[in-house]
C-alpha cells in the first residue's frame, strides 16, 4: 500500500536556547526531502513539557535544558516556539500534521510513547529536532524489507558515524569480544547488521514492538530520560550474559548498511551555539539561485500552514554543495 498507509513520522522537540527560534526543526524538517517518500506521511511534532520551578514554586533561575529545566525567560521563549508550530499544524490535511503538546516533564521516551496513541500506522520513523537527514536515504526499501521479515527486523537505525556498517563491526567486536556479521535482506545488497545497543537516534520501528516490548512490563524506560539510556543497557547487558542468538532476537534491532547505505545518512546537529547556524544545510542566506529556491519552497509547501512567503524562501538553503 501507499507509504502514508504504513509509515507516520514522529518528531520530537524540547526547549533549547536557541528558541523561540523555529531554525533547528526548521532543519530536520527539510532535510527530509533527502528520506524517499517521507514528504507523503503524516508527522507528529511531540513536544516535551518541562519544569519551570522547583517543588517548593521557586522558579529556577538557570536552565538546565538536558535536564527538562527552564527558567521563565526559556519558558517564554518554548511557549512562543509552540505557538509558532501550532500555526503551522493541519490534522485533517494529506499529508496531516499533528502537534502534541506535554503539560508536564516526559522525557524522550515517554514523550514517544505518549505520542505512539496518535498513531495510526503499523510503523513509524523516529526523528530528535536535531538530527537532520544528511544523504539520500531510501526509506521505503528499508520499510519493505522489514515488512518482509516482521519477526527479525523490529527497529532499524539508520546510520550514523558511529553505527555506520564496519566501523560498528570493529567497535563491537574490540570492546566487547562480540562478532557481528551483516546479512542482505532483497537482492539488489541491501544488508542488516545487528544492533546490540538500542540508540535513539533516527530510526524504524514497528509501532507494535514500541508499544509491547519496548513501553512493556519490564518498564526499562524511565520518566524523563531516553530510551537507550536504561533500555540499552539492559539489552547490551542481557547479550552479553547469554549471548547474541539467544538474547538479540526479542530486541530486534538493526543497523541498515550495504548499498545505499554505506554512509552516514543522518548527523546529530548541535544547536546550543549561535555559531552553529552556519553549519545548517537550510541555512540563512542572502543570494540563492533559482534551483535552490524551487527546492526550498517545496519544503516549504509541504508543511501546512507554513505557506513559502518570498522572505523565507529567500532565506533557506535546501541542499548544500556537499550533499
Amino acid at each position: 500500500g501507499p507509504l502514508r498507509e504504513r509509515l507516520t513520522v514522529l518528531l520530537t522537540t524540547s526547549p533549547v536556547g536557541r528558541h523561540p527560534s523555529t531554525d533547528l526543526i526548521d532543519e530536520v524538517i527539510g532535510s527530509l526531502q533527502l528520506a524517499d517518500g517521507v514528504q507523503t506521511c503524516d508527522m507528529i511534532i511531540v513536544c516535551d513539557g518541562y519544569r519551570g520551578a522547583s517543588s517548593e514554586g521557586v522558579p529556577y533561575k538557570e536552565s538546565k535544558f538536558r535536564s527538562g529545566i527552564v527558567d521563565p525567560s526559556s519558558a517564554a521563549n518554548y511557549e512562543a516556539y509552540k505557538a509558532k508550530l501550532r500555526e503551522r499544524a493541519d490534522e485533517r490535511g494529506v499529508p496531516a500534521l499533528r502537534v502534541l503538546e506535554l503539560e508536564s516533564r516526559h522525557g524522550f521516551g515517554f514523550a514517544v510513547r505518549a505520542a505512539l496513541e496518535l498513531v495510526r500506522t503499523p510503523y513509524v520513523l523516529v526523528v530528535q529536532h536535531d538530527w537532520p537527514f544528511v544523504r539520500r536515504a531510501d526509506v521505503p526499501r528499508v520499510l519493505a524489507a522489514m515488512e518482509a521479515d516482521r519477526g527479525r527486523l523490529k527497529y532499524v537505525g539508520l546510520p550514523t558515524s558511529t553505527t555506520v556498517g564496519h566501523r560498528h563491526q570493529h567497535h563491537v567486536l574490540s570492546k566487547y569480544g562480540m562478532r557481528i556479521a551483516p546479512f542482505d535482506v532483497d537482492k539488489r545488497g541491501l544488508q542488516m547488521l545487528p544492533l546490540i545497543q538500542w540508540y535513539d537516534s533516527t530510526h524504524i520501528c514497528e509501532v507494535d514492538h514500541y508499544r509491547g516490548f519496548v513501553f512493556g512490563p519490564r518498564k526499562l524506560v524511565a520518566r524523563g530520560g531516553f530510551i537507550e539510556d536504561k533500555f540499552g543497557k539492559a539489552q547490551l547487558a542481557e547479550i552479553r550474559e547469554r549471548g547474541l542468538e539467544a538474547a538479540h532476537p526479542a530486541y530486534g534491532t538493526f543497523i541498515v548498511l550495504g548499498d545505499g547505505f554505506a554512509e552516514p545518512c543522518v548527523a546529530h546537529q548541535d544547536g546550543r551555539d549561535a555559531r552553529n547556524v552556519s553549519k545548517f544545510r537550510i541555512s540563512k542566506a542572502e543570494d540563492l539561485d533559482k534551483d535552490v529556491q524551487r527546492q526550498a519552497e517545496e519544503v516549504l509547501q509541504w508543511v501546512h500552514g507554513w505557506p513559502p512567503r518570498a522572505s523565507e524562501v529567500a532565506s533557506h538553503l535546501v541542499r548544500s554543495s556537499r550533499c
